[in-house]
Parts: structure tokens; sequence; C-alpha cells
């Protein structure tokens, strides 16, 4: 977690601050922890990739298919300066063995082995960044709210 300003306040004494550039910097770690959990996930299949793929030919042609655990990217998205979202970017293969399919066969008839490299890794990091939102929403509302009194 980041380190919290400390601010004086009239009411309560002092009191820990999370800043904006706090919860960024808490929810980048979020996602790059996140990052790496999934690629070590990812390692794990004992069926994938070996090598890299080049196509030569086709709507692909030239590009360059890699091992899942090399593409898994995110992003971090921002709305005037706060975070506002974390996208987790791979290729679509990816979500094939999520799911266990592949060459047309539909979800829901799964015939190949299932890995969740993905979802597992989401779920046990949830509680996590709800904490992390939990904490910046609560400092937000401290830092507007002053307390009611007389004049």
């Amino acid at each position: 977690m980041a380190k919290r300003i400390i601010v004086k306040d009239d009411f309560t004494g002092r009191r820990s601050v999370m800043t904006e550039s706090d919860f960024n910097e808490d929810i980048k770690r979020w996602a790059s922890e996140t990052q790496r959990l999934a690629k070590d996930k990812a390692s794990q299949m004992l069926k994938g990739k070996k090598r890299n793929r080049t196509y030569q030919s086709g709507p692909k042609k030239g590009k360059t298919e890699t091992k899942l655990r090399n593409s898994i990217q995110y992003s971090f998205i921002a709305s005037y300066g706060e975070a506002s979202g974390i996208a987790f970017q791979f290729p679509v293969h990816g979500i094939f063995r999520e799911y266990g399919v592949g060459n047309g066969s539909p979800r829901n008839a799964i015939k190949r082995s299932k890995s969740d490299w993905l979802s597992g890794t989401l779920d046990r990091k949830e509680k996590q960044l709800t904490d992390i939102i939990d904490n910046y929403s609560d400092n937000l509302v401290s830092r507007i709210f002053r307390g009611v009194g007389n004049k």
C-alpha cells in the first residue's frame, strides 16, 4: 500500500488520508501483481504452444502468436487523473483455454481441458481490489465531510 499523508482534523485529531496519487499507485500495484499471478498460472498449463508461431497466410499473415504467458498485459485507465479501470489483454486463445473450448466446439460442450488461469486469479485478488477502492472512498468522504456543529 502507498504511504499516507497525515493531516490535522479539527474534529477528530490526526488521521491518515489516501491521496489520488496513492490510490492510482495502489491500483497499478494490484494490476501488476494480478498480471504476474495470471502469467504464473498460464505457465503451469501442460499443453500449449512450445514456441512462437508466425502466420504465413490468411487474414493474420505476418502476425506472430506468442505463448499465452508472454502475451498477458494490462492497461491502467484514468479519468480526470483518477484510476477508473484496469483492462487485461491477451490473445483469444487464452479465453479458449479458460473455457476449455476450441476448434468450433461450443462453450457448453466442453471437450478440452479447462484451465482457470484467469478467473481463478481474479477471484483470489478481488477482495484486495475492493479493499483498495473502499479505503479510497472512505478517505474521500472524510476529506469532504467536516462534521456538523454550531456557528
